[in-house]
């Protein structure tokens, strides 16, 4: 299981599901800005926008895990702006945000491999919430560099072979 550095979460959901992020990783929450699109990016990275001076990559979880793949943006949809560990600014969109969570650390369970659209190297963890579990995301793993390159590249070797089968 992942390291995690802090107990308070930023809960939020994705479809009907919830999941948290550390709160030392979120530095704010914003209504979905203007997006400038960006050529031949994947199907969830929906461009670039301004914030606060920094040009900050936007990548909607909704689309990336497979929960919503045709999503509708409006004044209502949720940005929440996260710094990576290698000091990028990210603009993850998500449904709604939810609350604010302190979980006791000793209470974690560990991430199931269920064949789920989230692998489990991307959690960090389970905690449980009254009768529900809230899954932990590993930001960090997500948002790496080499990851998403990596998921860029099996992206437009996906569309190669559907544009070459159809």
């Amino acid at each position: 299981m992942a390291i995690i550095e802090s107990n308070q979460l930023l809960t939020f959901k994705l479809g009907h599901e919830t999941y948290g992020i550390q709160i030392n990783k979120v530095r704010e929450i914003l209504t979905y800005p203007i997006v400038t699109p960006i050529p031949d990016a994947s199907r969830w990275v929906k461009g670039v926008i301004n914030l606060r001076g920094e040009v900050a990559p936007v990548i909607d979880l909704r689309v990336r895990f497979n929960i919503n793949n045709d999503p509708i943006y409006t004044p209502r949809t949720i940005v929440i702006a996260v710094k990576t560990m290698d000091n990028r600014m990210i603009g993850l969109v998500v449904d709604e945000v939810s609350d604010m969570e302190n979980v006791d650390l000793d209470r974690l369970y560990p991430a199931p491999d269920m064949g789920a659209s989230i692998a489990p190297e991307y959690l960090k963890g389970l905690f449980k919430k009254e009768e529900k579990m809230i899954v932990i995301l590993d930001i960090d793993r997500i948002l790496d560099k080499d990851e998403m390159q990596r998921l860029s590249r099996q992206n437009v070797e996906t569309q190669n072979v559907l544009i070459a089968t159809a």
